[in-house]
């Protein structure tokens, strides 16, 4: 019995191992990004321009303001989603395959990493959207900015700076104290 004892720990040893020895052999995952803020790219519209970085959907939801006063109203977010749809309905055949919704998310104003993410606007993992869905997830990341008239503000639509890195300072760089004013020099 006492002779089994290390088999068996050294048994229970190797297959804890394995898994850790698999994922090893195939690393070649891709990386998944997270939906994050979206980056205003240089060359957007003058509405996305006068923010540094947008909530993810902000600069798809600023470029819905049609009459460019500052609000988009339920009837341009309904109006907009459908054009966005069929932006990015490329082939025109009613429905978005995963490199169509890629291509038209890498064409909007914002870098946004929520608008890329094809398993995002595909529920059913069919691996095709519809503009059921496409409407379904524009309109529920719309309820996040909508007031109680279904109303988004553009001013609204900024989004924080990040948090520094961990590590990272903040406030001015180390260096020198500043010359003090009035002190004795003896």
């Amino acid at each position: 019995m006492r002779r089994a004892l290390p088999t068996v720990l050294l048994a229970a040893a190797l297959l804890a191992a394995s898994p850790v020895f698999a994922q090893a052999e195939g690393d070649t995952d891709e990386l998944v990004r997270l939906p994050g803020q979206g980056l205003v790219k240089p060359d957007s519209a003058p509405a996305q321009r006068n923010l540094d970085r947008l909530v993810p959907g902000g600069g798809l939801f600023a470029s819905f303001d049609a009459n460019a006063d500052g609000r988009i109203s339920a009837e341009e977010l309904t109006s907009g989603t459908r054009a966005a749809f069929l932006i990015a309905d490329a082939n025109a055949d009613g429905q978005l395959g995963a490199l169509e919704q890629q291509d038209w998310a890498a064409d909007l104003p914002t870098r946004d990493d929520t608008l890329a993410n094809p398993v995002r606007f595909d529920p059913n993992l069919d691996r095709v959207v519809t503009f059921e869905e496409f409407r379904a997830v524009i309109a529920e990341l719309a309820t996040n900015y909508q007031d109680d008239r279904g109303v988004i503000e553009i001013a609204n639509l900024s989004a924080p700076d990040p948090k520094p890195e961990r590590g990272q300072r903040r406030g001015p760089p180390p260096g020198p104290p500043p010359d003090r004013i009035g002190a004795d020099s003896n």
